[in-house]
């Protein structure tokens, strides 16, 4: 007889199982954790990195606005910009606000904590209180072709005359006019609750607001003035300072300071800001909220009032 041999099968134990399925839970919390903790680098590295690209893409946007106040042309004396009856710039509404915009005695001004523009801020993105304003007025950096509808100014080394009737009173040279204010708004593209850096610029001799970009939750402005006249900056002051309301000689605006607080467009879950800022006439800013901030200050020498 053939004899049957049985063959034995053997398995996990209870025990055995049980310690497997530990080992592997802990496997798997530790491969969560470490998911998370990555995720959440990446989202704190990619929010820091948009405020930053935000940050370089205002100063390439404001410094230059700021290096050509109070250049009219070929020339930088302000009283020597004519501005003709008949050349007429308005706000959106209509309104009238040709002196205001085509002021060539003031080429830089700016308001402390307070909106005093002649055109109002759009209503679905009013200005955000307690920030300042900023105006600058100037003609344009580069020559253009003389085109009706916009104003523009054609200027020789001594003089200069506003036109926009596009006949140039002279063949040479042609430069648009430029007035751009500068404001927070508490509201953007991106909702009602995202903040934003917003600039009103004139287009076809009509005062239009633009939003620059979103995520900028403060301006502040320092003006630095000259109170000897001789050319270099003395000090520091707020828009609302006496020495330059109205500007007069000797104190002159030499140079700007800006002050701007960027913050993220979310919150950001784990994260609380308890940074208490001072900058500017702001103190104690305490936010203690979820938002990540970061806040840029630049300082621009206004090369074209040395001499007007």
């Amino acid at each position: 007889m053939t004899r049957m041999h049985a063959t034995r099968e053997a398995g996990l134990s209870l025990i055995e199982l049980m310690v497997t399925l530990v080992i592997g839970a802990f496997l798997m919390i530790g491969v969560i954790a470490m998911f998370s903790q990555t995720r959440n680098t990446y989202r704190t590295n990619d929010t820091v990195a948009r405020m930053q690209e935000n940050a370089r893409f205002i100063l390439s946007q404001m410094e230059p606005d700021l290096r050509l106040t109070g250049s009219w042309g070929m020339q930088n004396v302000g009283p020597h910009v004519d501005v003709p009856a008949g050349v007429n710039a308005t706000c959106s509404d209509g309104s009238d606000a040709t002196a205001w915009l085509l002021d060539p005695l003031t080429p830089v001004a700016a308001d402390d904590s307070a909106y005093n523009l002649p055109c109002p801020a759009p209503a679905a993105t009013p200005y955000q209180a307690g920030t300042d304003v900023l105006v600058l007025r100037h003609a344009s950096g580069a020559q253009v072709l003389p085109t009706a509808g916009i104003i523009q100014i054609q200027s020789d080394r001594s003089n200069s005359r506003v036109f926009d009737s596009g006949a140039a009173p002279a063949a040479c040279c042609i430069y648009d006019w430029q007035t751009n204010a500068y404001y927070v708004s508490s509201g953007s593209s991106l909702g009602a609750a995202v903040p934003s850096l917003r600039r009103m610029v004139l287009v076809n001799g009509v005062w239009q607001d633009q939003e620059l970009i979103a995520g900028v939750e403060n301006l502040q402005v320092e003006l630095g003035v000259d109170t000897n006249a001789d050319g270099i900056v003395d000090r520091y002051v707020d828009p609302g300072n006496a020495l330059v309301t109205p500007v007069v000689d000797p104190a002159r605006i030499m140079a700007v300071r800006i002050w701007i607080m960027l913050r993220a467009g979310q919150i950001e879950v784990g994260y609380t800001d308890g940074a208490t800022y001072n900058f500017a006439n702001v103190a104690n800013y305490s936010p203690a909220d979820q938002f990540r901030r970061q806040l840029l200050n630049k300082t621009v020498v206004l090369r074209n009032m040395r001499s007007s």
